[in-house]
């Protein structure tokens, strides 16, 4: 399952990002709490080359809160500086400021030894398409200053946005790597809303996410269906779930795609539970 969406602006925002990375001082990058690997993008991360940066897992309170945890120390053993954050509701946003004065503290001294009252950190927010960028900046801004949306691509050139008289951020395009070749990090992408919904098969989607996530989850499927997830074959998933949901078309047959929304649209707004699709050895 070879998924490609690499539109104009993705490429075009790459070449910008590079173009300005001399006038950021630190970037926050967001990766997606429940596929926290298979939502980063380390040739996106490759443009900023040694830059401080703080890794912030958003939509954390839809993933697995013992998951998150093990996420945070992985990246402490990677000597990188990570947060679980909630960029619709706010939670821990404020400790991001904490965190980049901690990284930036020489700089930040070396400004006021020059008699400057204080120097105007500049921060880069990155990060693949529907991850929750310009929410955050419009949570730290309190403003819609940023477009947002459910779907991803809504952000299509760069801004830069003024926070205080001391902050600064420049929101990006979301951005892939051009070829996501590898399948189960596609799948996943898929699963939590980073790719455009026309761009897939929503049935095989659906039946694979359902094969990643009843290893872990198979109690919480079971509960949310009503049906023995583990004692079904990956054919059986959506016909099942469809005669659950009432998804039956007019000549009895179960309309296997409306299921598969049905499971997606449960999945993503954490309706079946809080779920992570990563494991920590996945990459």
């Amino acid at each position: 399952m070879i998924v490609q969406w690499y539109p104009g602006h993705m490429q075009k925002a790459k070449r910008e990002i590079s173009e300005l990375n001399k006038y950021v001082d630190l970037y926050l990058i967001l990766l997606d709490a429940r596929a926290p690997l298979s939502s980063r993008n380390e040739q996106l991360e490759s443009l900023i080359k040694d830059k401080p940066k703080i890794f912030l897992l958003n939509k954390a309170d839809l993933a697995d809160e013992k998951k998150n945890n093990q996420f945070l120390k992985y990246f402490e053993s990677i000597n990188q500086r990570a947060l679980c954050v909630d960029c619709l509701k706010g939670t821990n946003v404020k400790n991001i400021f904490k965190i980049a004065e901690n990284l930036l503290k020489d700089k930040i001294e070396e400004a006021r030894q020059k008699g400057k009252r204080r120097k105007i950190i500049r921060f880069g927010v990155l990060g693949i398409p529907n991850v929750g960028k310009s929410t955050l900046i419009n949570k730290i801004t309190n403003s819609s200053k940023a477009k947002t949306g459910d779907k991803p691509g809504v952000t299509k050139s760069k801004q830069w946005i003024k926070i205080n008289d001391y902050f600064e951020m420049l929101d990006t395009p979301g951005i892939l790597v051009p070829k996501i070749e590898d399948d189960l990090v596609a799948i996943k992408l898929c699963a939590i809303g980073s790719i455009k919904d026309e761009l897939y098969d929503k049935e095989l989607v659906a039946k694979k996410t359902i094969e990643i996530i009843k290893k872990d989850y198979c109690e919480l499927l079971n509960k949310k269906y009503s049906l023995d997830f583990l004692n079904m074959s990956e054919d059986e998933y959506l016909i099942e779930i469809g005669k659950k949901r009432g998804c039956v078309l007019k000549e009895g047959k179960i309309d296997t795609l409306k299921a598969a929304n049905l499971f997606l649209e449960d999945l993503r707004k954490a309706k079946i539970g809080r779920i992570t699709l990563d494991e920590i050895g996945d990459r």
